[in-house]
C-alpha cells in the first residue's frame, strides 16, 4: 500500500487488492512528469480499470449551486482525471508503479479500458451521474455501491464482464436509479443470469430496493455458500504471486525468469464459478491418495486447460520437467484448447525435504507436426494419458 494516500483512497487500494490480488493492483501510479497518473490502476490480461478517487463532503445549499457544486468536485473532476490517465496510457508500453517496479501494459491493439470514479460525500442526498460523460463511459460509485461492486464482483473477468454489460446497456437504454444506485443494477444483472433483461426498453427506472432484496434471498445465500471453496483458488494464486515479487519464478537450473507470469494472469481470468470448480477438483485429487493417479485435467474458462500434478519436492527438475511434458500432451489432445497452465506440488502428508509448488505455462497458438509427432512419442514411451478420453469436457 502506497504512502501519502487519503483514507478514501486507502479503502479502494484495500478492496481493490482483496478483489483482484496485489499483483494486478497498482495504487497511485507514476504517469507524465513523474506525476500520479490516477488513484489506482488495474490490469490484469488485457483489461485496464482506471479509477479515481474523490470524497468531497456534500453541502446542502437548498438550491441547484450546491448540487453542481459537488458534481464538478467529487465527479467531474473525478472524470477528467481518469480520461487523462487514459490518454497517457494510450501512448505508453509500461508504467511505474509508486513503489519504482515497472509494470508492462497490454498491447494497445487488444487493450480494453474500463473507468471508474469513485465519488464519496453526498450520502445519496443527490442524484448521482454516471454513463458517456463526455470522453467515454465511467461508472459512478459512491458510498453505498462501492462495497457492492468489489466485493460481490471479486474476480477481475466478474468484475469487466458486469462492467462491459452495463457499458452496453446504458448505450441504448435511459438509465434512471430511483434513490438507489449501480449495486441494483448488480443485482439485476446476477438475478438474469449475468445478463439484463431490457433488450425492448429505451428507458427504465430502476428501484433503490433490488439489491437489498437480492442480498435477503436464498439465491444469494446459495451463491456464496457454493462459492467458499473458491478461495482455495485465490490463495494458490497469492502463494505463487509472493515468490514471483520476493525471489521470482525462475526456471529450475538455469535460473532465468520465465514467461510464467502469463500462467498467474489465466488462473486469475476465471471467473468465481470456475475457481469454485477448479478448487473442489484439485482439493478431491489432493484427499484421495489412494487413488494411484498422479495428474487430473480440468478444463476452465475461455477453454484454459489445467494439470494438477503431484511429484515430490526431492527431485523438482524431474518433477518440473513430467508437468510441462503432461501439459504438451493436453495442448495436443484437449479439442480447442491452445493454452495449458500446469500446477504440481507435494502430496499429502509427511516429507524430508518440505513442500513446494512449480507451475508450467503452455501456449501454442498452432499445432504442426513435429509437435504431434513429439506428443505421439511421449504418450508412447511415458503412457502420459495414453488411455483417456479427450472428447468431453474435463
Amino acid at each position: 500500500m502506497s504512502e501519502g494516500l487519503t483514507e478514501s483512497e486507502k479503502f479502494v487500494n484495500s478492496i481493490s487488492e482483496k478483489a483482484f490480488l496485489n499483483l494486478w493492483t497498482h495504487p497511485n501510479p507514476i504517469g507524465k512528469k513523474e506525476k500520479e497518473l490516477c488513484d489506482c490502476l488495474i490490469v490484469c490480461g488485457n483489461h485496464i480499470i482506471i479509477i479515481s478517487v474523490k470524497d468531497i463532503k456534500y453541502k446542502d445549499t437548498r438550491d441547484e449551486a450546491g448540487f453542481k457544486r459537488w458534481t464538478k468536485a467529487a465527479i467531474d473532476k473525478s472524470a477528467s482525471q481518469i480520461w487523462g490517465a487514459e490518454r497517457w496510457l494510450s501512448s505508453s508500453v509500461e508504467f511505474t508503479r509508486h513503489d519504482g517496479r515497472k509494470v508492462e501494459l497490454p498491447s494497445k491493439v487488444d487493450r480494453i479500458v474500463h473507468r471508474i470514479s469513485v465519488s464519496l460525500g453526498a450520502q445519496r442526498k443527490i442524484p448521482t451521474k454516471s454513463g458517456d460523460l463526455g470522453y467515454g463511459v465511467v461508472h459512478v460509485c459512491d458510498e453505498f455501491s462501492l462495497g457492492a461492486i468489489f466485493g460481490l464482483l471479486d474476480t477481475i473477468t466478474d468484475f469487466v464482464s458486469f462492467l462491459t454489460e452495463v457499458e452496453a446497456l446504458i448505450s441504448r437504454v435511459n438509465i434512471v436509479f430511483s434513490g438507489g444506485g449501480i449495486e441494483d443494477l448488480l443485482a439485476i444483472y446476477l438475478l438474469n443470469n449475468y445478463s439484463f433483461p431490457y433488450e425492448e426498453a429505451n428507458f427504465q427506472i430502476i428501484d433503490d430496493t433490488v439489491f437489498e432484496g437480492f442480498i435477503d434471498s436464498d439465491d444469494y445465500k446459495a451463491m456464496q455458500e457454493s462459492y467458499k471453496v473458491s478461495y482455495f483458488w485465490d490463495n494458490l494464486i497469492e502463494h505463487f504471486v509472493k515468490d514471483l515479487l520476493t525471489d521470482g519464478i525462475f526456471e529450475y537450473g538455469t535460473n532465468q525468469i520465465t514467461n510464467n507470469q502469463m500462467a498467474l494472469i489465466q488462473m486469475a481470468l476465471q471467473p468465481r464459478v470456475s475457481r469454485a470448480n477448479l478448487s473442489e477438483s484439485f482439493l478431491e485429487f489432493l484427499q484421495k491418495p489412494e487413488l494411484k493417479i498422479s495428474s487430473r485435467v480440468v478444463l476452465g474458462h475461455n477453454n484454459i486447460a489445467f494439470v494438477f500434478h503431484l511429484g515430490p519436492s526431492s527431485d523438482r527438475e524431474l518433477r518440473i520437467q513430467e508437468l510441462g511434458l503432461r501439459c504438451l500432451v493436453v495442448r495436443g489432445r484437449v479439442p480447442n484448447v491452445k493454452i495449458v497452465v500446469g500446477i504440481s506440488r507435494d502430496k499429502l502428508g509427511p516429507s524430508e525435504v518440505g513442500y513446494s509448488h512449480d507451475i508450467v505455462y503452455v501456449d501454442i497458438p498452432d499445432w504442426d507436426g513435429n509437435l504431434e509427432e513429439q506428443v505421439t512419442k511421449i504418450q508412447e514411451e511415458l503412457g502420459y494419458f495414453a488411455n483417456a478420453s479427450w472428447t468431453k469436457r474435463l
